[in-house]
């Protein structure tokens, strides 16, 4: 206790005061709160030793998020193998560095290709195999593409993985053998995000153009969650898909349905119209090459004269061959007689002859006219339109004359071709007005929720509560004055029980003290004469005490 003591008093003035204060605190504080007070502060100097280590300690930044697991394993490889202190939180997904080495270590990781992104790119060329085959070579170029395509996508804001598969046909000698290539990719989206219809398509268009022969109707875009955000169209010979023609059809019915019936109605008013069209389009491609000839009109395209003139001179003649060369030879009169012919005569002086002949040719004028029809012409054109019958409810019907002009207006409305077939039709009908259901009564209301039905009842149980409450207080008082007095008459009993022992103790067998003064004098006496005596009688006094406060507590 001198050495406590001692201690407090060497302190400062301001400690030592706190010290005391502290001291007489703890000295006045029972057993358990003693221990209380003492692991309350080993706890408190624990824990602000904690956060001052832990502020006192390097920090760390975050080298990678969002990793998938084959990544998040090859980035802690590579940084155990460099021996460099790392965390990982979120499940994995996120990679700690101390804050000074974390650029450092993204440039040295970023060299060795780490990460991947979930996927392998083009760097697999970089370790070919001596000895690959070309059918190795096609799946590994296949994946890279993939890859390289998952990587791109996967920088849209909106979109936190992605993945590709393609298909690519082998190519055929025979353009007729020739598949077209194909492609699906999958997306997860972040938390909270949705892509556009204009970022749907440049992530097709993107696919589209980065694979040789892969058309944008060929790419199908789906989400993780199962929603499709681009499907494949099935074009037909115009190019033109199926779902895009059902649509052209629709929206063309209902932008003349609703010219028809803005018509009908500034007649016979909202609500007594109805108009139903129904088109047929051509969706054939149709190419068409006209020539056109007017007999009429010629133009001259070429000239040609040709002339042949002949002098006086005399012909070469005679019998071809040696044999008229020589003596005795034959001649062509001999020959033609020889040979039973009649020979030609040929004068020494032949006059002279011209031939001329002259061509022209003249050109037809010609139209050439080429047309390419491209798919959704209207063929033909339905309309069908229903009309209240009745202006008024009772009142005379609609006169011919009404509904012919009626129809005349929905035939310029939609703009009637008779030519094509189309069909107008108008008729007249009572309109069926359906009667308004009854409205149904009103539930009644409850009993709970009528004040006058509620207050008597209220009123009864907040008097019984009050009664209750007041009957409970009542009691309450009566039993702690019943234990009050109870413990007033023990403790009397047991301090004339224990003053009677004492005086006897005190007596000794003589004469009992009567009055408060002869006890008092003779407690001083046997204190003085017999302390043994004396101390026995305190105790029996302080045991006395004692019993009381355990039966009052």
């Amino acid at each position: 206790m001198s050495d406590k003591r001692s201690m407090i008093e060497s302190l400062p003035p301001p400690l030592r005061l706190w010290a005391e204060k502290a001291a007489a605190s703890i000295k006045g504080l029972s057993r358990s709160a003693r221990i209380f007070a003492v692991t309350t502060a080993l706890a408190l100097v624990a824990l602000g030793g904690f956060f001052a280590l832990r502020t006192s300690s390097q920090p760390y930044a975050v080298l990678y998020s969002n990793l998938d697991r084959d990544d998040a394993a090859a980035v802690v490889a590579k940084l155990k193998e460099m021996k460099v202190p790392y965390r990982l939180e979120g499940d994995g997904a996120v990679i700690e560095v101390p804050e000074d080495q974390a650029r450092e270590l993204r440039l040295e990781l970023a060299g060795g290709g780490l990460p991947r992104g979930g996927a392998v790119g083009f760097e697999s060329f970089d370790k070919m195999r001596l000895g690959t085959t070309e059918f190795e070579q096609r799946i590994l170029y296949r994946r890279a593409l993939e890859g390289e395509l998952a990587r791109t996508i996967g920088t849209v804001a909106a979109v936190q993985t992605a993945r590709v598969h393609l298909v690519l046909p082998e190519k055929s000698v025979f353009v007729s053998r020739n598949e077209p290539s194909s492609a699906s990719v999958v997306l997860k989206l972040r938390g909270g995000r949705a892509l556009g219809g204009g970022e749907v398509a440049g992530i097709v268009h993107l696919v589209s153009t980065s694979v040789a022969g892969l058309s944008p109707d060929r790419v199908a875009v789906v989400t993780t969650e199962g929603a499709v955000l681009h499907k494949p169209r099935r074009a037909g010979e115009d190019g033109v898909s199926d779902d895009d023609r059902a649509s052209q059809a629709r929206s063309l019915e209902a932008t003349l349905e609703e010219r028809a019936r803005s018509m009908v109605e500034k007649v016979t008013g909202p609500g007594h119209v109805d108009v139903r069209v129904t088109v047929d389009i051509d969706s054939a491609r149709v190419e068409r090459v006209e020539d056109h000839y007017d007999p009429k009109q010629s133009a001259l395209r070429s000239e040609e004269r040709n002339v042949e003139r002949s002098n006086d001179e005399v012909p070469v003649a005679g019998v071809p061959g040696a044999e008229s060369n020589l003596p005795g030879g034959v001649t062509a009169r001999g020959a033609a007689a020889a040979d039973g012919g009649v020979a030609e005569a040929v004068s020494d002086a032949t006059a002279g002859a011209t031939r001329e002949s002259h061509t022209r040719n003249f050109e037809v004028d010609r139209i050439t006219e080429k047309r390419t029809v491209t798919g959704g012409v209207l063929r033909r054109l339905t309309v069908a339109v229903v009309i209240d019958g009745s202006p008024v409810p009772g009142g005379a019907p609609r006169s011919k004359e009404e509904i012919d002009k009626i129809a005349g207006l929905v035939r310029s409305a939609v703009g009637f071709d008779e030519r094509r077939g189309d069909a107008v039709t108008v008729e007249a009908v009572p309109f069926l007005v359906a009667l308004a259901p009854e409205a149904p009564a009103p539930a009644p209301m409850p009993v709970w929720l009528q004040p006058k039905k509620v207050a008597p009842f209220a009123g009864g149980v907040l008097a019984l509560i009050t009664l209750v409450g007041v009957a409970f207080a009542v009691r309450a008082r009566n039993k702690r004055r019943k234990i009050s007095t109870a413990l007033a008459l023990a403790a009397a009993k047991e301090r004339a029980s224990a003053d009677a022992v004492a005086v006897e103790i005190l007596a000794g067998g003589a004469e009992k003290p009567q009055t408060p003064d002869d006890l008092r004098r003779l407690v001083l006496e046997r204190a003085a004469s017999d302390p043994a005596t004396a101390a026995l009688v305190v105790r029996s006094w302080l045991g006395h005490r004692e019993a009381v406060r355990d039966e009052a507590a």
